[in-house]
């Protein structure tokens, strides 16, 4: 099955994704746990702890280690953090549920047998549908846009917390913790400063 391009332009192909597997891939690292009082380790002296990568989808991770160039339109949202309410945690969504885009496979039966692929989108000759590199770029811009309002959603959401921890000494105590953590930056602006 080699379905050649006779275009000069690399040729993207639209691939139905698997349900779920969009989402951030959960990985599991080993821990070692701490020493009691004699020096021996706790249990067995290690657990192993799951941890979301939420940079990368499962699909995504798949296609990559099988060697294909894939494309998935995501947006970013703020969600609520579960623990400190006061907080927001960036989290990446597909921007097109259900498919990915493939830039000229390689091996088209390793591409369908590829975990988190449930097909490919095929034309009415049964042959994979090649997408337009136009059609791709419209949706990178809409991309581009999702990150725009992102961005200001994010810098409204910074404004609200810096002016709520002024009065808030739980959360200034907070904010400083995640601050020398490195897990929030939250600068001061100059529309802030003014507020």
């Amino acid at each position: 099955m080699n379905y050649a391009n006779t275009n000069r332009q690399p040729a993207w192909y639209a691939v139905r994704t698997v349900p779920g597997s969009q989402k951030p891939r959960r990985e599991y690292a080993v821990e070692q746990t701490t020493l009691d009082k004699d020096g021996k380790p706790r249990g067995k002296g290690y657990r192993i702890v799951p941890a979301l990568d939420h940079r990368i989808s499962a699909i995504e991770r798949s296609l990559t280690e099988n060697g294909f160039n894939c494309y998935m339109p995501s947006e970013k949202r703020l969600i609520r953090d579960r623990k400190h309410t006061d907080l927001w945690k960036v989290r990446r969504f597909a921007l097109l549920v259900g498919y990915v885009f493939v830039r000229e496979p390689h091996d088209w039966r390793l591409l369908e047998a590829t975990p988190g692929v449930a097909g490919i989108v095929k034309g009415a000759d049964g042959r994979p549908l090649p997408i337009d590199v136009m059609d791709v770029l419209a949706v990178r811009a809409a991309e581009a846009d999702a990150e725009v309002e992102f961005d200001r959603r994010q810098r409204l959401a910074r404004q609200v917390l810096r002016k709520n921890a002024k009065t808030d000494p739980r959360l200034k105590m907070l904010i400083g913790k995640l601050d020398i953590a490195g897990t929030l930056t939250v600068p001061m602006d100059y529309n802030f400063i003014a507020a």
